[in-house]
């Protein structure tokens, strides 16, 4: 393994665990995002104003534009990163000593990733299920439950990391696609 094929591998485990951390976060300030919304219907009893209203939005959507930048690179563009850092320079050795495949690390990486959002995401699901029993008599709608968005996103957290588990092979396939280049068809006949 040679240090930019290292660096490579770095980075986008660098990016998954980016993915890990944006479906459990960007959720989060989409809810508060609502939520801050909702205290804008009725002014006098909240006391917010327009402006920190939109500065809200501002930073939200900057957030998920942070992060998607910092996934496209880190994802699609390794390369790109490698090379700006000058990641590859400076090692004595041409190459490093590992027995195991890239697309193998991936692999582990984003089941490891996947394992987390279901341990991550189990407790949380019971626990909103819980409130949600709890408060769902003092609500005249399902919508107007608080923990009923949240049932959603981790709902989708558990999905997803279950996905991770199941798809790894797919998921490696796609990250690694752009490194092996278009995928030629196969004659069967």
């Amino acid at each position: 393994m040679t240090p930019r094929t290292f660096w490579a591998i770095l980075i986008k485990i660098l990016g998954v665990y980016i993915i890990l951390e944006s479906i459990t976060y960007i959720p989060e300030y989409l809810v508060s995002m609502y939520s801050f919304s909702m205290a804008f219907q009725y002014p006098d009893n909240h006391g917010g104003s327009m402006s920190s209203f939109f500065m809200a939005i501002i930073y939200t959507v900057s957030i998920v534009v942070i992060y998607g930048l910092v996934l496209y690179y880190s994802i699609f563009k390794t390369d790109w990163i490698i090379d700006k850092l000058k990641l590859d320079q400076g090692f004595t050795d041409e190459r490093f000593e590992f027995n195991i495949h890239r697309s193998t690390i991936l692999k582990i990486v984003v089941m490891v990733m996947g394992g987390l959002l279901l341990i991550e995401g189990f407790p949380r699901l019971c626990e909103n299920i819980l409130a949600y029993v709890q408060t769902v008599k003092n609500y005249n709608k399902i919508s107007e439950v608080p923990s009923a968005k949240y049932i959603l996103f981790t709902s989708i957290q558990i999905f997803i990391g279950y996905f991770m588990l199941t798809c790894s092979r797919m998921i490696v396939n796609f990250i690694e696609r752009k490194r092996r280049g278009p995928i030629a068809e196969s004659s069967g006949e």
